[in-house]
């Protein structure tokens, strides 16, 4: 009976020994971990994701491309037909001293859904200016929908 009673004691140690994690490692790897701690933290773990950055990503010091060139698109329009075709017009201004390459992004959309689109694309010389249209790129059920354009502009090469 003296033998069990010494036991017990030791089992015990072992054992919250075991289950407050001990020593430093703070991984679990080191030989103080026990087999269950490292398995319930693997399976604990919620899938890698990434995540968003916390700081705006900086901009980069090539100011060749600009994804927000909307200035440079003047008097356009963009409006459905009464048989809910749209049609997008309007013109390019290159105020540089150097030849772009504008692109153009045009969507038609009710509420989130997108019913057409229409990329253009255009090199407009230095000083210069072009017409851009895009005809029928969207049908809606009449006259209804939002029509909303994108430019970005980059050194034409």
């Amino acid at each position: 009976m003296r033998k069990r009673a010494l036991l017990l004691p030791a089992a015990l140690l072992l054992a919250a020994s075991g289950c407050s994690g001990g020593g430093s490692d703070p991984a679990g790897s080191g030989p103080s971990a026990s087999p269950s701690t490292t398995s319930t933290t693997a399976v604990s773990q919620p899938p890698s994701e990434s995540s968003p950055p916390t700081t705006a990503p900086s901009l980069p010091t090539d100011v060749s491309t600009s994804l927000n060139a909307i200035d440079a698109l003047q008097e356009h329009t963009c409006a459905a037909g009464p048989d809910g075709q749209w049609t997008f017009k309007g013109t390019l201004v290159n105020s540089s001293d150097k030849a772009k390459k504008y692109t153009v992004a045009i969507a038609v959309t009710v509420g989130a859904a997108v019913q057409g689109h229409a990329l253009i694309t255009e090199t407009v010389q230095a000083g210069k200016s072009a017409e851009v249209s895009a005809e029928k790129f969207a049908k809606t059920a009449g006259q209804t929908g939002t029509c909303e354009p994108v430019v970005s502009v980059e050194d034409a090469s």
